[in-house]
């Protein structure tokens, strides 16, 4: 066997244990769909089966990628890291960029200690490692190094560095950060910027946060509403903001403010779900859409999606009948219109179809098994990720041999829990 290969088969305790993760170790598709199409054939391809050869799949992506598209599908598999932790710790003893990422997710689920990670690439010519040790400055010693981070040329750097101030936060780091959080030209810098000032709190962070909601846009003040609503700044503050911009923002940050009200202030909840109530009925279609998304399921927001279902834009349509999936009084009628709904195309269809398979609907699998075979990636993806809501492991099984590593890696991530 290659040397790569075994490296990579000792990283797994089931490599040796069946032909399909064999196959996938190996980055042979063809012996791949072979063998995952005689394991359908034979019935044997339950979840356990499933979750071996994804973690497989995913296990060789993370090992033998390279270049951009490897960096990025390992970013992808944040959420579902612990199963690959052992690939991740392999590829990080390398020095390329896919390295750098597998490091950057080793730190964010704390498997590697951050200092000597610090200290080793400070100033590192590439840039990938310099985030690494952005992303490592987490202790008081590091915060002025951090904080010239904030404007290093590469964004890479400049997010880590931004996600080490919102989980250490440090007071000294306020102006640097309202100034990123204004002028960054990256929305991520912007964003990790907003929400490290609400993890400082006080009534200067207050004040920095409303000079922003100034000159923001929409984006930019949905992230303010949530920097308004961490701890530090909700009681400096933050909850009057809130309480005022619901009240009075007619646009999606006001909606926002609502709902995070409701959240994190039990007493602001009549008020606020009122106000989520005729954001759902009279708003704007983004604001109808987030209002559903948001509202509690009680008093006048049954009322108000019951009114909603009969929207005349379907997407409106379509949410508020997928919120009232939930309430027990209103789901079969539910399901009857969502099930209408899932025989037209457009996003109005695919999102009833996805609804649908959520809560264990089966009239819309064999809609979404035909779709595997679509020549639209997204659209397979899709279908993939739909079937393994309806638990339908052996269809969707099919795309752990897909040709895009994207869409492998994305239902490898969902088969092992992410």
């Amino acid at each position: 066997m290659h040397r790569r290969h075994l490296a990579l088969c000792l990283l797994l305790p089931a490599c040796a244990t069946t032909p399909s993760v064999d196959a996938a170790l190996h980055r042979d598709l063809s012996s791949l769909r072979r063998s995952i199409a005689a394991e359908q054939k034979k019935g044997g391809l339950d979840r356990s089966r499933a979750s071996e050869i994804a973690q497989a799949v995913a296990a060789r992506e993370v090992y033998s990628g390279v270049g951009p598209g490897a960096t990025a599908r390992i970013r992808s598999l944040r959420a579902c890291a612990p199963p690959v932790m052992d690939a991740l710790e392999a590829r990080s003893s390398r020095q390329d960029e896919p390295a750098a990422e597998a490091m950057l997710v080793l730190l964010a689920h704390r498997r590697v200690a951050a200092e000597p990670l610090a200290s080793r690439y400070d100033d590192a010519d590439s840039g990938a490692w310099r985030a690494v040790a952005a992303r490592a400055s987490l202790s008081p010693s590091r915060f002025l190094k951090r904080r010239q981070y904030f404007v290093d040329p590469d964004q890479r750097v400049r997010r880590g560095a931004l996600e080490a101030a919102l989980e250490a936060p440090a007071p000294l780091d306020q102006p640097a950060l309202a100034e990123a959080a204004r002028l960054d030209p990256d929305a991520l810098c912007r964003s990790l910027a907003t929400r490290a000032l609400g993890m400082i709190g006080g009534e200067r962070a207050v004040r920095a946060l409303m000079d922003l909601w100034e000159h923001g846009d929409d984006d930019d003040r949905v992230t303010i509403v949530e920097a308004l609503s961490k701890r530090p700044t909700l009681v400096a503050g933050g909850r009057e903001e809130l309480l005022h911009l619901a009240e009075t923002d007619r646009g999606v940050p006001g909606v926002a403010a609502a709902g995070t009200l409701l959240r994190v202030e039990p007493s602001s909840a009549a008020q606020a779900t009122a106000l989520l109530a005729r954001a759902i009925t009279q708003g704007s279609v983004d604001e109808q859409a987030l209002a559903i998304q948001v509202s509690p399921l009680a008093g006048p927001v049954i009322q108000a999606l019951e009114e909603a279902s009969r929207d005349a834009d379907p997407d409106v349509r379509v949410a508020a009948l997928t919120r009232l999936l939930e309430a027990p009084s209103a789901r079969n009628r539910a399901v009857v219109a969502l099930r209408d709904h899932a025989k037209g195309q457009g996003d109005a269809g695919d999102a009833a179809r996805a609804a649908l398979a959520r809560t264990g609907d089966r009239s819309v699998e064999p809609g979404f098994v035909k779709a595997l075979a679509s020549p639209a990636w997204r659209t397979r993806q899709e279908a993939g990720l739909a079937l393994l809501s309806l638990g339908d492991f052996v269809h969707a099984s099919t795309l752990l041999a897909d040709d895009d590593a994207n869409v492998r890696v994305a239902v490898a991530c969902r088969i092992l829990g992410g």
